[in-house]
């Protein structure tokens, strides 16, 4: 483990020789103070020269015991040439930091690379929590017995956030679809779903989501939904849903959680599976069906969430929860949108590896 906290040590092969870095990722906060970068090579053989590349400086300085660095705010770290060893250390992180850290070290005439990639983590915006447009909650409030679905989403983080729900103080741990990552350009947005059937108990009660990240001053930030419940459900509710203007909708799409290790496009047989499918603009909303081959998925399905836009077609949003069996290779996973206007589906082939 380095001094900032990370234990991963890479290893770069180049021609035959390996070079190591210390670490070979690294997570770091915007501020953060004196964060150690070191190329070494195996057994401490002497280099003739080492060049670094620091992202966000503009041309590589030789990294040096005997010279200072040409940059200010960056320090040689190391044993030393003669003992196989250079790097750097970074005064303080800066947003232009972010990218790929480069040393190429000297040997006998020949050179060789290492490589450390520096991310900058990124406070995502406040969590929000949203009504799924179907679900009747006129003037905040809910009727007994009927379901309250909502999705609680943490946008543009790097790394993404860590999403918990609670009802009061008590954590939610039924009832959860699971969290889906969307990530674009190192900024990651997380969403989850949650439904319940309104109990008399609900009533003032406070249904919380937190977003735990590192880059929060105090760890988590928190958005609250007050539940109410309606004195009386005898009222007709009459929603306008633009309902009565059929609108076909694009076809389904299934997306894989960034979060979710693949090599290749394959799955690790006994991981979890986390997939979302999406149908965009139609009206009135699409229904799903999910199918693993021929066979109908009933378990680890979160609930449908219907949002709707300004011009009052839906867009709805369900996830998908599987651990991979062995026996999954090769078969297809299904997501089948119905709608008045015709069925589509979107399919996924699953292969595996151990």
């Amino acid at each position: 483990m380095d001094n900032n906290g990370n234990d991963v040590e890479g290893i770069v092969l180049c021609n035959g020789l390996d070079v190591l870095t210390f670490p070979k990722q690294l997570f770091v906060s915007e501020g953060q103070r004196n964060v150690n970068l070191l190329c070494k090579v195996p057994g401490g053989q002497s280099i003739d020269f080492c060049i670094v590349k620091v992202p966000g400086v503009p041309a590589p300085f030789a990294s040096s015991e005997r010279l200072p660095t040409p940059v200010p705010g960056i320090t040689f770290y190391g044993e030393g040439w003669s003992q196989g060893s250079c790097g750097v250390t970074l005064d303080r992180i800066i947003p232009e930091y972010d990218g790929i850290f480069e040393c190429t070290v000297a040997i006998n005439g020949q050179t060789h690379k290492g490589t450390i990639e520096i991310m900058i983590k990124v406070p995502p915006s406040p969590p929000v929590i949203e009504l799924s447009s179907n679900i009747d909650a006129r003037n905040g409030e809910f009727d007994y017995g009927k379901p309250l679905v909502a999705r609680c989403i943490s946008r543009n983080g790097w790394p993404g956030a860590e999403l918990s729900w609670y009802l009061d103080d008590a954590p939610i741990t039924q009832e959860l679809g699971a969290a889906f990552s969307e990530t674009v350009r190192r900024k990651t947005t997380v969403q989850q779903f949650f439904r319940k059937s309104v109990a008399v108990e609900d009533n003032r009660k406070r249904l919380i989501c937190r977003a735990t990240h590192d880059s929060y001053p105090s760890g988590y930030v928190e958005t609250i939904l007050p539940i109410k419940l309606r004195k009386s459900n005898n009222t007709k509710y009459e929603s306008k849903q633009h309902e009565l203007r059929e609108i076909k909708p694009s076809p389904p799409q299934l997306v894989i959680s960034s979060d979710i290790h693949t090599s290749n496009g394959s799955f690790k047989i006994g991981s979890s599976m986390v997939i979302q499918c999406i149908s965009r603009d139609g009206t009135p909303p699409a229904t799903f069906l999910w199918f693993l081959d021929d066979q109908l998925i009933y378990e680890g399905l979160s609930s449908p969430f219907v949002s709707r836009d300004d011009l009052g077609t839906s867009t709805v949003q369900q996830v998908l929860q599987r651990q991979v069996q062995e026996s999954d290779n090769g078969k297809k996973i299904i997501c089948k949108a119905r709608h008045p206007s015709g069925s589509t589906e979107t399919q996924l082939k699953i292969t595996t590896f151990e």
